[in-house]
């Protein structure tokens, strides 16, 4: 079994792996509402040889069933370049927003 810890403490079981996607036990599909961006900032994967090792910036993919019933959930490394465009995304909106209210006070 891996063991990932997501940011808020939950800890979700998969089988394996395959590849780079992780294999949901039992041929269930999973509740992925549990993979939000806030959850996937930070956290730990435990493998299955017992070693631990911490992620950062993870983005939920996708949920895939196979064709032989197992599902697969897949996960996205944000890269440095994505995060920076976020930031200045965000500070462009509030500078917009700081922009709006002036304007609209002297209205």
């Amino acid at each position: 079994m891996i063991t990932m810890t997501l940011a808020d403490g939950t800890e979700v079981k998969f089988s394996g792996m395959n590849g780079n996607n992780y294999i949901v036990p039992d041929q269930k599909e999973m509740d992925a509402s549990i993979f939000t961006d806030e959850n996937l900032v930070s956290g730990t994967i435990t493998n299955e040889d017992g070693t631990t090792e911490e992620f950062a910036n993870l983005r939920f993919i996708q949920q895939q069933k196979q064709l032989d019933g197992d599902y697969y959930i897949c996960f996205w490394q944000i890269t440095e370049q994505e995060l920076k465009e976020k930031a200045m995304n965000t500070y462009i909106s509030t500078l917009e927003d700081a922009l709006l209210e002036l304007y609209e006070s002297q209205i």
